[in-house]
């Protein structure tokens, strides 16, 4: 990558999200809803449960307002949240006493190696313009034997599905789908008209999303390998119209769904918005 790229990524990242933060639309992100909170938050207490809270840290890449420290300060002794965006680092909380925060590019962060115990990246990773030299410095930050989970990852099946949609419905198209294939395949659009940011320089700032469509499961997984991580798990998060089934329906019925989905994976993969990224040393 040229180095004249990387900056047009760092600096769109800097502007599209300093511009969220100051209109105040950046805490009404969906992952900021209660009942996604609460299924991070018990991903990270199964993923993190016999670590010793007292002597352990972790290093949240691309903290933004501090969505993960806040599920993740009271069960590490350290807490550190690297960013480039000195608007959305203002936000988090530092209150507790134990969360540290670093201006870096989470490519090159100033810490030792083998120096983290957990590792996360949430809504974050599509904002990278390399992936692999991304995970290689998280690879290089944990100890033997820590986590690195990322989570709110594009799905490229997903978005290949949605341009699928919009290319060839002949019967009309849901507003659900409509509203996700906005998300998908028109992003910049839907930010610039809401918004008032640019809408190019959001698909600057999201290039694995923009240019890349995303990422996908097998390529990540072998990626992940390749570096070194000693076992890798990929899971499928949010599949189209959970959360109208979760409030019109009810949760219970959102799971069986989810169950059953998971079950024909990974036919069932273009129905699923994220993929999850859980990888060990």
């Amino acid at each position: 990558m040229s180095q004249s790229v990387k900056k047009d990524t760092l600096e769109a990242n800097k502007y599209v999200h300093s511009m969220l933060v100051e209109a105040g639309e950046y805490q009404k992100s969906p992952h900021f809803r209660p009942e996604n909170i609460a299924k991070v938050r018990a991903l990270v207490v199964s993923l993190t449960g016999e670590m010793d809270s007292a002597a352990s840290r972790v290093i949240d890449f691309g903290c933004g307002t501090g969505f993960m420290i806040d599920l993740m300060k009271d069960r590490f002794g350290e807490v550190h949240g690297v960013d480039i965006t000195q608007a959305m680092m203002k936000e988090v909380d530092l209150s507790s006493g134990n969360v540290f925060l670093h201006e870096a590019m989470a490519e090159q962060t100033p810490f030792p190696d083998s120096h983290f115990d957990f590792a996360t990246a949430y809504s974050f990773m599509d904002h990278l313009f390399d992936a692999g030299d991304f995970l290689k410095e998280v690879y290089r930050v944990l100890k033997p034997g820590g986590i690195f989970f990322s989570g709110l990852n594009p799905n490229r099946d997903f978005i290949a599905a949605m341009d699928v949609a919009e290319r060839k419905a002949v019967m009309g198209i849901s507003p659900i789908v409509t509203r996700e294939i906005k998300g998908a395949l028109h992003n910049g659009d839907y930010y610039a008209e809401n918004f008032g940011v640019d809408g190019t320089m959001l698909d600057k700032a999201e290039p694995i999303k923009a240019l890349k469509k995303g990422f996908e499961a097998k390529e990540m997984y072998d990626l992940a390998l390749d570096i070194g991580f000693s076992a890798c798990r990929i899971d499928y998060d949010w599949f189209l119209g959970q959360g109208k089934v979760m409030h019109e329906q009810s949760f219970e019925r959102a799971e069986q769904i989810h169950e059953y989905l998971s079950s024909i994976l990974p036919v069932a993969s273009p129905l699923y918005k994220y993929l999850n990224f859980i990888f060990t040393k």
